[in-house]
């Protein structure tokens, strides 16, 4: 039967059967490993690699971050980066091999969707990441980069420089989905201009140093979480957020100015969707907060972290509330103290809008009535106006305290009533009628027929506009009348036009006050 098979047909046959009792490799032999194949990738690239370099390699196939010094404990000294300058070649990669990992499209089939992550590495040369789109977070922890970082226009994941020691981070238009984490390391200046970060940006125990200029650099930067400088934050610069948009909040926590050149807070502009918190904050003479038109959804500090007088600005500073600090109005007024010398009507208006928002109606008064005082002081008014302006505040309080116009009437009728009350008894307020004007020279009694003189009621219708109590018309003082006092009758007479005067003044000022025509601008 063999015989009559075609020859191809059987060794078909012949072939199958021997297939099938050949031995079957391991499918372990079929496996690669990443990490080794991410080497030999880099071998082809860089040549030879050192010790460093070939675990941070491998590692980078792996979700564990690989420790490239001696020791792989974090609070070991030998992983401080305070003396990380002092670092030997055994632990120096080079920057391109970093740039590679996170950005060669061959690598990246190895690489671990977590991304490179490594620490106690000394990086030689600056990371240059700028116009990459990187697909992987970047994790470098505990480093030495002494010439800095480069993610200008980079496309990025979420970067972590915690603990680590850098030269100058340029993140200038970058866009950065996830955070910025730069915890508890020692950095040089960090340019984020008009950079956009979705997640949060933290400097938490960071020591940022660039005295006298911009130490942080985020103008017209986008922020979409917190922006945070907490737990022992230092700086020797200036930390610019104009314009900035921040998605939650902008809070100074425990954080530390110092230097002898300008350093502080500059948020012209910024728009801060949370709260910005200035709390417990270490100064200079020379640390400011400028806050010049900036919004925020409300305010947290306290006086002792306020700026030296003339280093706060404060003007079109609009926020929602005082949520943590001092609420009463005098304490808020000596906040509006520390604004450099002018007049800007703004942040008292605000502060007292808050203030009423708060049901604090009597501190809200309180502020205003002060924008008024601080009107005439700087408002460059002139001299009526501020004679107007003062003779509204001790009247009427500005027109929200106008029954304080009532303890002036009270002072001039009572005073009036005296005066004129000595000049009754002095004969020289006489009757105006010529027959009761003898008899009461004569008598110092006027006829019987003839309206008695009451001093009081004297007073009171000679203040107050168009009331007729029947005593003005019938008494005057008499400069001709001798006199035999120490009141002189031409003084009395003075006086009278004064008193009439005042209460042609004060009365409708009080009654425009209590219907809200006078609330000046």
């Amino acid at each position: 039967m063999i015989a009559r098979l075609p020859h191809a047909t059987l060794l078909l046959a012949i072939s199958l059967l021997l297939a099938g009792l050949a031995p079957q490799a391991p499918a372990t032999e079929v496996q690669t490993d990443p990490g080794a194949s991410l080497l030999k990738l880099a071998e082809q690239k860089f040549a030879a690699l050192n010790r460093a370099e070939q675990l941070l390699v491998r590692g980078a196939a792996l979700r564990n971050l690989v420790w490239l010094g001696p020791s792989t404990d974090p609070g070991d000294p030998s992983n401080s980066v305070a003396h990380a300058d002092r670092w030997g070649p055994e632990r120096s990669v080079r920057a391109e091999i970093i740039r590679w990992l996170a950005s060669d499209p061959a690598a990246a089939a190895f690489v671990h969707p977590s991304g490179p992550g490594f620490a106690g590495a000394r990086v030689t040369g600056q990371i240059d990441f700028s116009y990459l789109v990187l697909t992987r977070p970047i994790t470098i922890l505990a480093c030495y980069i002494p010439d800095g970082i480069d993610l200008t226009y980079a496309r990025t994941q979420g970067i972590d420089l915690r603990r680590s020691s850098t030269g100058t981070i340029d993140a200038d238009s970058a866009t950065i989905d996830g955070d910025l984490s730069m915890l508890n390391g020692h950095y040089a200046a960090v340019s984020m201009f008009r950079t956009h970060l979705t997640g949060n940006l933290d400097f938490v125990g960071a020591q940022v140093s660039s005295p006298g200029e911009d130490s942080i650099l985020a103008t017209e930067a986008t922020i979409g979480g917190d922006a945070d400088f907490h737990q022992g934050f230092t700086t020797d610069g200036l930390i610019d957020f104009r314009f900035a948009k921040v998605g939650h909040s902008l809070s100074f926590n425990d954080a530390h100015f110092r230097g002898a050149r300008d350093n502080g807070l500059n948020a012209q502009r910024a728009a801060v969707a949370g709260m910005i918190y200035w709390v417990n904050v270490s100064l200079t003479s020379r640390t400011i907060l400028d806050l010049t038109e900036a919004r925020a959804g409300g305010l947290g500090d306290d006086a002792l972290s306020w700026p030296a007088p003339g280093n706060l600005n404060l003007d079109g500073f609009v926020y929602g509330s005082i949520v943590d600090g001092p609420t009463d109005a005098a304490a808020r007024l000596r906040w509006l103290g520390r604004q450099a010398p002018g007049y800007r009507p703004q942040p008292y208006e605000q502060l007292a809008s808050v203030l009423t928002s708060d049901g604090d109606m009597g501190g809200a008064t309180e502020v205003l009535i002060a924008q008024r005082r601080a009107q005439r002081e700087f408002g460059n008014l002139g001299r009526l106006e501020r004679m107007w302006n003062l003779l509204l505040q001790i009247t009427i309080g500005y027109g929200y305290r106008p029954l304080r116009a009532l303890w002036w009437i009270l002072g001039f009728v009572l005073f009036g009533t005296a005066l004129f009350g000595a000049g009754y008894r002095m004969r020289i307020i006489t009757p105006t009628e010529a027959n009761a004007f003898g008899q009461f020279a004569a008598s110092g009694i006027a006829p019987g027929h003839y309206p008695p003189f009451n001093a009081f009621v004297y007073s009171l219708e000679n203040f107050l506009p168009v009331v007729d109590l029947h005593q003005g018309e019938y008494w005057r003082p008499n400069p001709r009348q001798p006199e035999s006092g120490t009141i002189s009758a031409s003084l009395l007479r003075w006086y009278l036009w004064l008193h009439i005067l005042a209460g042609w003044t004060l009365t409708p000022l009080m009654f425009a006050g209590l219907s809200g025509l006078i609330r000046p601008a």
